[in-house]
């Protein structure tokens, strides 16, 4: 029966000692993809009872990493006055607008599978009134 010399036992036992240390150096050098996160915008028309807001534009822009772009996300209302939307984790300009009511915008942070939520009170556009 042959054994295998120092040289040669030493030739396949020195690589397997580097095998942690290259798979954690490949771990890190591929990142995990993040979980969306939701935004949420309450809004409300200007009135004394704060009727939930129908038919209002909701959109969210801003630079997606996982893209390399700044992309736009329109939400969509889940009930009278609720909107929301899915958004990659990012920065953000939130617009909301409605034919009547002055247009707002806010600059908001979505964390990976948190939940950002916007209440806001729509206040009527003098502009759109004196017409």
């Amino acid at each position: 029966m042959k054994i295998l010399s120092p040289k040669y036992l030493k030739t396949l036992v020195f690589p397997l000692l580097l095998l942690p240390l290259a798979t954690a150096k490949l771990a890190n050098a591929v990142p995990l993809p993040e979980k969306d996160g939701t935004l949420v915008v309450l809004v409300t028309w200007g009135d004394v009872e704060n009727t939930p807001a129908k038919g209002v534009y909701v959109e969210a822009y801003g630079y997606v990493v996982k893209s390399d772009a700044y992309k736009s996300f329109v939400s969509t209302m889940v009930r009278d006055g609720r909107y929301e939307v899915s958004l990659p984790p990012g920065v953000y300009d939130i617009f909301v607008s409605d034919g009547s009511s002055e247009p707002r915008c806010r600059r908001m942070r979505i964390m990976p599978g948190g939940t950002s939520t916007w209440t806001l009170k729509l206040e009527n556009d003098e502009v759109f009134t004196h017409f």
